[in-house]
C-alpha cells in the first residue's frame, strides 16, 4: 500500500473534488482511465488491483492532475483484502462516496470449448469481485445515507454472443445483481447505476478478439475507454439507471430480443461475413510455412 496521499497544490478544483472514490481494476483499461477521469476532477481515488507497480504509476498522475490518490493492491476475489481495503479508503479520506467496479476478467471461448476452470475464473472476478467489494462498501453507504455504486457490465449482458457465452455469462448475473440491489436500496440515498459498453479498445479485449471467430473486428468496431469513462461519470453524477456505450444499443438488444430466432441469424450470418471478410484482408494466399534457404 502507498503512504497517506498528501493534498496536491491544486486541490479542490473539478467536479468531484473531495469525493472519495473507489475504483476495482484501476492497473489498466477502463478502470485506469476512470480512476485519472476522477483525479482530473479533485476525487480522492482509492486504486484497487493486483499489479502494485502500475498502480503506483497511476498514482503519480492523479495526484499531478489535481486528485489524491491511494494505491492497494488487491485482488477483487479476495473478500478479506477488499473489505480491509476499503477500510484503508475510509481511514484516509474519512469516507466512501463512490464504488466503481471495474475489475473484469474475458476468456473468449465457444460454449462447447468452454473449460469449467475458466468459466470459474471469470465468475469470481466479475460477479463475486463485485460483490465483495458492494458488500464492503453498503454498511457505511447506508449510515450515511448517501452513495453511488457503478458497476461496469458489458452489453454481452444484455444479449449472448459467440465467443463469449461464458463472459456473456458474468455480465448477465452482474446486470441481475445489480437490479436486484437497485430496489433493495430504493429510497435510501443510496443508487447504483449500471455502464454497459459494446467493444472497447482495452488489453483484455484485444487479448480476446485473438479468437479465430472475431480476428479483425477491433479496428472496425472497438472504442476508446474514455467512452465508457465518460459514461461512468455521468452515471456517478446523476445517479443515472443505465448507460450504454455507445448510447441506445442496450435498447436495441432489448428490442432484438423480442425476436430471438431472427436475432440469432443475424448475428451468426454477421460473424461469417467478419470472419470471411478478416480473411480476405489478410491475404488470400496461403502461407508457405516451409524453410527458407
Amino acid at each position: 500500500m502507498s503512504d497517506s496521499p498528501k493534498p496536491p497544490r491544486n486541490a479542490g478544483l473539478g467536479y468531484f473534488r473531495d469525493r472519495s472514490v473507489v475504483v476495482t481494476g484501476a492497473s489498466s483499461g477502463i478502470g485506469y482511465d476512470v480512476a485519472l477521469a476522477f483525479g482530473e476532477q479533485g476525487a480522492n481515488v482509492t486504486l484497487l488491483a493486483r499489479r502494485r507497480v502500475q498502480l503506483e504509476e497511476l498514482a503519480q498522475k492523479v495526484n499531478k492532475a489535481g486528485g489524491r490518490a491511494l494505491a492497494i493492491d488487491c485482488d477483487v476475489t479476495d473478500r478479506p483484502r477488499v473489505f480491509w481495503s476499503i477500510d484503508q479508503a475510509r481511514e484516509a479520506f474519512g469516507k466512501v462516496d463512490i464504488l466503481i467496479n471495474s475489475a473484469g476478467l474475458l476468456i473468449a471461448e465457444t460454449v462447447e470449448e468452454t473449460r469449467p476452470e475458466d468459466l470459474e475464473r471469470m465468475m469470481a472476478v466479475n460477479v463475486f469481485g463485485a460483490l465483495n467489494a458492494m458488500q464492503a462498501v453498503l454498511p457505511f453507504m447506508r449510515k450515511q445515507k448517501s452513495g453511488n455504486i457503478v458497476n461496469i457490465s458489458s452489453l454481452a449482458g444484455r444479449r449472448g454472443v459467440s465467443p463469449l457465452g461464458g463472459y456473456s455469462a458474468t455480465k448477465f448475473a452482474l446486470v441481475g445483481i445489480t437490479e436486484a440491489l437497485r430496489v433493495e436500496l430504493f429510497n435510501t440515498g443510496v443508487r447504483v447505476s449500471l455502464v454497459m459498453p459494446g467493444v472497447i479498445d482495452t488489453p483484455m479485449a484485444r487479448g480476446a478478439l485473438k479468437h479465430e471467430s472475431i480476428k479483425g473486428m477491433p479496428a472496425m468496431m472497438a472504442m476508446p475507454a474514455r467512452w465508457v469513462t465518460w459514461a461512468v461519470l455521468a452515471a456517478a453524477a446523476f445517479g443515472l439507471t443505465e448507460v450504454d456505450v455507445p448510447p441506445g444499443a442496450a435498447v436495441a438488444e432489448k428490442l432484438a430480443s423480442l425476436f430471438p430466432g431472427v436475432t440469432d441469424a443475424l448475428i451468426s450470418m454477421g460473424s461469417r461475413f467478419l470472419q470471411t471478410a478478416t480473411q480476405m484482408m489478410g491475404g488470400g494466399e496461403k502461407k508457405d510455412d516451409s524453410p527458407k534457404r
